[in-house]
């Protein structure tokens, strides 16, 4: 139909979605509006409360590195310098040692996060610490004072959590090192403490957050996914990262929002990992119920239309269709639609003169029909059996020889084929019963020539078509007398089948004596002719003529010369339609 014919319900339904578009099309616009602001409020909100985690973070450890100068500054840790050298009783220096122990533990105990302190005497080598089996080890020392705070993965320990260290070094002479120092304080605290902090601020409905620390170490919440923590960590070392700020990252489908602030005592940032998709889902779910509302509007829109193209468009696409099958040669259409309007007669009088055309052309064709069967019959009549005596031979020469299995398979291969080939109530079968025909028909050549080589590849989908009877054994028979019995080597016969829209194809292929382009020319040409012309060659053609009556002239034999200088057989035919062919 063309642009004139169009039907009245596509142009009702095309103009409801005109209607509604400019409306779907501001609402898509309010709702990306509505979700940018949303995603910036969260923006805020996030690197807020990053924020008042990194002060606390920072607080926490200024109050550690204040707590280690005033006690580097103690008087009994200034008399633990050289307490090994005064001129003391064992007692008071037990005493004072136990002082600055009480002091260590005390403050340890009293702060948010659970550490460890650790004092050290340069001059005597002496240690007082709330870890048991610390030791004074001048170049550990020294490597942790280049920092003011270390990450600490190992420390020397094989069971030792990796742990935050800070050193205080009284007096910190560049030059001299530790060994010139007059007193150091160690303060350490696992890194659990980070992980605990971090937990706590995802138990407050923040979402997952981390710690991360550029090109050392990323510390994520307990319940964080490991490959999440990847992710996150992947995402922000591609980021120059500022002192606040925020990126995204996809994982798993999922969109995430990374808010980041910065932790300047440990010169890290503290990081919080929202879902998107999760926060945003009640603004989609509203999303969703607005387009809800849009598509009953225009369900509503469409029944209207549709009540109109019931009782009009209907009837008259039916009686269109209808004209347009009689127009093609299909006269067994009807319209079936049953119309409660004036459409009722119309119909009613179209089908009566389909019917009466129907009648008059199938009288006609009858006629030519019986007399393509016959013709069938008269060619298929003319394949006979040419080998039955030899095969009767070689069934005696076993029995001469005692060759039992030999004489049962040959009376089976052979009792199989004339079962088939006699077999003339049924003048259509399976593809899978004439393979299995011209199996049987080459094995008995097989047995008789041990040279003789065969191979069937059918794709799958073909066994089931319906297709002529003895339409392939002409074709192997011809393969075996004109190409394979004038060799003297091997000789190999190849039948492969293939179908593409609605096409098929069987091709046997030989390699026997060597086919010239003359020769080839000769029997394309006995294809090409009349019956009376080639009456001798009576088996290719033969079937040329059946594939041709059944399918159509398209169909027939294609004869070309193979890689092997043999014969190549093509068989094809359209698969049939709904005509006389496949009537008969």
């Amino acid at each position: 139909m063309n642009s004139q014919e169009r039907s009245l319900f596509s142009k009702l339904v095309v103009s409801l979605i005109l209607l509604l578009l400019p409306v779907l099309i501001l609402l898509l616009y309010s709702n990306r509006v509505n979700e940018k602001v949303i995603t910036g409020q969260i923006k805020q909100s996030s690197i807020g409360q990053l924020s008042t985690l990194a002060v606390q973070m920072d607080n926490v450890l200024l109050q550690l590195e204040t707590f280690s100068r005033i006690l580097i500054r103690d008087p009994n840790v200034i008399e633990f310098q050289d307490l090994s050298l005064l001129d003391s009783g064992y007692y008071d220096r037990i005493k004072k040692i136990k002082t600055i122990q009480d002091k260590l533990y005390l403050q340890s105990a009293s702060a948010d996060w659970v550490h460890d302190i650790t004092v050290y005497s340069p001059r005597s080598g002496q240690t007082i610490s709330t870890v048991d089996g610390a030791a004074f080890d001048p170049e550990r020392l020294q490597k942790l004072s280049e920092k003011n705070w270390n990450f600490v993965l190992h420390d020397g320990k094989a069971d030792e959590q990796a742990k935050l260290i800070h050193l205080t070094v009284e007096p910190y002479v560049k030059e001299g090192g530790i060994r010139k120092a007059n007193s150091i304080i160690e303060i350490s605290f696992d890194l659990r403490n980070i992980i605990r902090a971090l937990d706590q601020f995802k138990s407050q409905g923040n979402g997952d957050a981390l710690f991360y620390k550029p090109n050392e170490v990323s510390l994520s919440s307990s319940s964080c996914p490991p490959d999440l923590l990847r992710e996150a960590v992947f995402a922000l070392k591609r980021t120059q990262l500022a002192d606040q700020g925020d990126i995204t990252f996809q994982w798993n489908g999922i969109s995430y929002l990374l808010a980041y602030s910065e932790v300047r005592e440990l010169e890290g940032y503290v990081v919080g990992m929202v879902p998107l998709s999760e926060i945003l889902t009640p603004l989609h779910m509203t999303n969703r119920f607005t387009y809800l509302v849009l598509g009953l509007l225009l369900i509503v829109g469409i029944a209207v239309s549709w009540v109109l193209y019931r009782n009009v468009q209907v009837p008259l696409r039916a009686l269109v269709k209808g004209v347009q099958f009689i127009k093609m040669g299909n006269y067994k259409h009807r319209i079936s639609l049953r119309a409660n309007n004036e459409f009722r007669l119309i119909i009613s009088r179209f089908n009566e003169m389909a019917e009466q055309i129907q009648q008059l052309i199938e009288n006609v064709l009858k006629q030519r029909i019986h007399a393509r069967e016959a013709e069938l019959k008269q060619l298929q009549s003319q394949i006979n059996p040419h080998f039955l005596y030899n095969s009767l031979s070689y069934m005696i020469s076993m029995t001469k020889l005692n060759r039992k299995d030999a004489i049962l398979e040959m009376a089976y291969h052979l009792s199989d084929y004339y079962r088939y080939s006699t077999r003339v109530e049924n003048q259509l079968v399976k593809l899978e019963e004439e393979l299995k025909n011209a199996a049987d028909y080459l094995s008995i050549h097989r047995m008789r020539m041990n040279r003789i080589r065969f191979e069937i590849d059918v794709e799958n989908d073909m066994m089931g078509i319906v297709v002529p009877r003895l339409i392939l054994q002409p074709i192997v028979e011809n393969a075996l007398i004109h190409g394979i019995e004038a060799l003297e080597g091997e000789g190999d016969i190849s039948i492969t089948g293939y179908h593409s829209d609605h096409r098929y194809s069987l091709i046997v292929d030989d390699n026997g004596s060597a086919m010239t382009k003359e020769r080839l020319s000769i029997l394309q040409k006995m294809l090409a002719g009349s019956n009376d012309e080639w009456s001798n060659s009576c088996g290719l053609r033969n079937v040329h003529r059946r594939l041709q009556l059944r399918y159509g002239n398209e169909s027939g034999l294609r004869l070309s010369i193979n890689a092997a200088s043999g014969l190549r057989v093509e068989l094809l035919w359209r698969e049939e339609g709904d005509g006389e062919t496949a009537d008969c």
